[in-house]
């Protein structure tokens, strides 16, 4: 009967943790990283400026429409990738602090407890 308040009370919660902290947690977080790659697409046109990488901007079919889109294209795209980077290692260096963090806990007090 003890086994049962125990395992009632302690390891069902226990699994429970173990199960939000290792692939809920990461999984909303890897969720949440898409999320904010599309909402900042809108803003840095990421997509728009890569699909029209050889088109005039606005519509200026002149020598120099076409002189002027392309390096103002590449540099748009080139600093849209250079964020979103920073934005994934961010992630990146989170989600490997966050999964690390218990171990290095227990370790730490395993270890180096007095």
């Amino acid at each position: 009967m003890l086994l049962h308040v125990l395992k009632a009370l302690f390891f069902d919660d226990l699994l429970e943790f173990l199960d939000f902290y290792f692939f809920h947690f990461p999984r909303n977080l890897v969720r949440d990283f898409f999320d904010q790659v599309y909402s900042f697409d809108k803003t840095l046109k990421f997509k728009a400026n890569l699909r029209n990488l050889t088109k005039p901007l606005y519509g200026d079919n002149t020598f120099l429409g076409y002189v002027f889109a392309f390096p103002y294209r590449l540099l748009r795209i080139s600093l849209a990738l250079i964020f979103f980077f920073v934005l994934a290692l961010f992630y990146l260096i989170f989600l490997f602090l966050w999964l690390i963090l218990p171990f290095a806990l227990l370790g730490y007090g395993f270890f180096l407890s007095k």
